[in-house]
Formats: C-alpha cells, sequence, structure tokens
C-alpha cells in the first residue's frame, strides 16, 4: 500500500496515511481536527545512494537508451 500525503483545509494539518489506491480523499479524515476537508499534496520520495548509482550508471553507459 502507498503512502499518502495529505493537508486538512480546515486547521492547515499536513499528515500521511499508509492508505488502499482505492480511497478517496472524502473517506480520509484529518486527525487532528476530524474533518474530511483534506486535499493530496504532492510527496517527495529518496533514494539510496546505491540506487541513484546504479540509476547514474544505467544512464551514462546506454542501459536505458531508447533506440539501436
Amino acid at each position: 500500500m502507498p503512502i499518502y500525503e495529505y493537508i486538512c483545509q480546515d486547521c492547515d494539518e499536513k499528515f500521511s496515511r499508509l492508505q488502499s489506491i482505492h480511497v478517496s480523499e472524502k473517506d480520509t479524515s484529518c486527525p487532528k481536527c476530524a474533518s474530511n476537508n483534506v486535499k493530496k499534496v504532492l510527496s517527495a520520495f529518496s533514494y539510496s545512494a546505491s540506487s541513484l548509482s546504479d540509476l547514474t550508471s544505467s544512464l551514462s553507459g546506454g542501459g536505458l537508451s531508447g533506440g539501436t
């Protein structure tokens, strides 16, 4: 299940939830004020240093090229 980040439109509380992809904003309530007036926010994600090195190596070595 993915982790979604939300902001409450009533009290400005930012929070995250581990939820099914089938759960909508209207089914999510703020942990601070219990309002259902929440919006999903774009969240950042991270890579480990080794994963980033692997990606960089693949890109520079042509491992992800699109063609010939």
